[in-house]
């Protein structure tokens, strides 16, 4: 059973799935916008998305596999007036409602805050800031301090963007032993190819799913490299993707030194 501070992150390999997923989405314009992603599978489980009659997401129900179990988590989205305000969490596959787990606030027409719940009360939030684009700029992460109880930015994410609506880099800001200041922790830069990312088809999964830059870009990311303040290399990872007769990607191969893990994409057509 998942408890739902372990459901907040991803695997990295569920995380490599949500990147090869959400990022090789391919604009067809010859009329399959009726098509919709269904499954994902991959060899750290299986990703079910089902739908409202709307087209908005009804359910994510995730299988992972760690150390020879398999255990299972559900999302379930709910909407007002067509805007998602929050999300419920259990651990049936076949559940209707379940616990709060996260709750969206907006300003401006965007979600301004992130609130994430452990036992119906919340214990960390993320407050988003964009820049004058209307893109994501930052995301600053608060929690509580033991001691006061009173909430404390921990750390943030800061996103830079290219010409072409990318995010060529996201730089990562913590609190390290012996400085007073925030200090840049890591950072990503990134590399894409020219085929269009048309996230606007399920916005909310860029705030159900952690699945990072991938979902915020124009286009599909060929090369992630990582630099870390404890490491004086860089890791660099690659995504190539395969598409059916209809320009839908049915394969993503990750690549990281010499590991490469295959996940495989199934799709569905909704009236």
């Amino acid at each position: 059973m998942l408890n739902k501070s372990a459901a907040k992150g991803a695997s990295v390999a569920m995380l490599m799935a949500s990147v090869i997923v959400f990022s090789a989405f391919r604009s067809d314009r010859a009329g399959q916008q009726n098509t919709y992603l269904h499954k994902i599978s991959s060899p750290a489980g299986q990703t079910v998305l089902e739908y409202n009659a709307d087209k908005t997401i009804s359910k994510i129900v995730q299988w992972h596999k760690s150390g020879g179990e398999t255990y299972s988590d559900v999302q379930l989205p709910v909407y007002e007036n067509g805007r998602l305000v929050k999300s419920l969490f259990a651990d049936d596959e076949k559940a209707t409602t379940g616990d709060i787990y996260r709750s969206y606030e907006y300003a401006g027409g965007k979600i301004a805050k992130v609130s994430f719940y452990r036992d119906n009360a919340v214990y960390t939030y993320d407050s988003l800031a964009y820049n004058d684009a209307g893109k994501l700029a930052a995301s600053y992460h608060f929690g509580r301090q033991p001691a006061s109880g009173a909430w404390e930015n921990t750390g943030y994410q800061q996103y830079t963007w290219d010409g072409e609506g990318n995010v060529s880099q996201l730089d990562n800001y913590g609190k390290q032993p012996g400085y007073s200041k925030f200090v840049n922790t890591s950072s990503v830069t990134y590399t894409y190819d020219n085929k269009l990312n048309p996230q606007q088809q399920q916005p909310e999964l860029r705030s159900l799913l952690d699945a990072g830059a991938a979902n915020l870009s124009t286009h599909n990311i060929l090369t992630e490299t990582i630099s870390s303040i404890n490491s004086s290399g860089t890791i660099t990872n690659t995504y190539t993707y395969a598409y059916n007769g209809g320009k839908y990607p049915v394969r993503g191969t990750y690549t990281s030194g010499m590991d490469a893990a295959v996940v495989k994409l199934e799709w569905i057509k909704l009236q």
